[in-house]
Parts: structure tokens; sequence; C-alpha cells
């Protein structure tokens, strides 16, 4: 049997459409770096309800999306969901099928109810590309540092 992690950060996007893909190629580039034991990291795309099956025993999770936001191009922003967030104005936070929240309000239906955490950019780029733009890629770059320095791998 898999033991299960304390927490997961999980990457969420379509990488053919630019800068949508800012979730995927973060959670790629930190599984390949590494982080602390008790974290799990999942790219998972735009997987809608299936994603469902990696929260059983998450106490924290981590949502790694584009979010159409007030920030700088470049930038990244943290917050959590707490559960007044949790309503139809919080369908913004996604541009997939299955918003991120709705995903959220099924987990806490069956049970499922971990700290929520997002780590955002906006998308600048939103058309067919594997690329990121040079602004979401910058944003990238921070994210990947900031999730390093939050569950730091333990040295062998």
């Amino acid at each position: 049997m898999e033991e299960t992690a304390a927490t997961l950060i999980l990457g969420v996007g379509n990488v053919a459409l630019g800068d949508e893909g800012f979730g995927i190629h973060v959670a790629r580039r930190i599984k390949e770096i590494g982080v602390s034991d008790n974290v799990k990291v999942e790219a998972g795309g735009v997987a809608g309800f299936d994603l469902l099956g990696l929260l059983p025993g998450v106490e924290r999770l981590v949502i790694v999306d584009v979010m159409d936001a007030d920030m700088p191009a470049g930038e990244i922003g943290w917050f959590e969901l707490d559960e007044d967030f949790k309503s139809a104005e919080a369908s913004k936070l996604s541009f997939h099928q299955v918003g991120v929240v709705e995903l959220l309000q099924i987990a806490g239906v069956i049970g499922l109810k971990p700290k929520v955490e997002f780590l955002v950019t906006r998308p600048m780029l939103m058309e067919w590309s594997f690329e990121l733009s040079a602004d979401v890629q910058q944003a990238a770059d921070k994210a990947v540092q900031h999730l390093q320095r939050l569950f730091p791998r333990r040295a062998a």
C-alpha cells in the first residue's frame, strides 16, 4: 500500500494552451528537483473529478494554477481558501471545465477537507502553444523557488 503524503502540491492546467499550463510546468519542475518527504507532487492537468482520488489522507493541498487576478505580469500570488470563499464567485478561480472550487466542494461532501492554499499567476498568453510567455515563465521560476523554501528537501 502506498504511503499518503500529508501535503499535496497539485499543478493543474492545460500545457497545450500556453500560460494555462503554468501549474503543470511548476509541478513537473518541483517533482524533478524534489521536496520534503511528506510532500507529494502531482501534475493534474485538467483531469477534473479524477483528481478526487489524490485527496484521501491529504491534510494540506497546494494548488498551482493560473487565475484571472489583478496582479502584475510575472508575479505570483498566495492565498488560502476559506469556507466563505467557496461560493459562486470563487468559480472564477479556474479556466477549466470542472472548476477547482467545484472539485473542493465535492471533496468536502465526501469528507475530504484539506487545508487549501493557492499559488497562482495571471496568464498572459492563452492560445495554442506548449511554451509559457516570458512573464509567466518568470512567475514559474518564482513559484518553484517559493515551494522549495516552503518544503525544503532534506539532505541525504
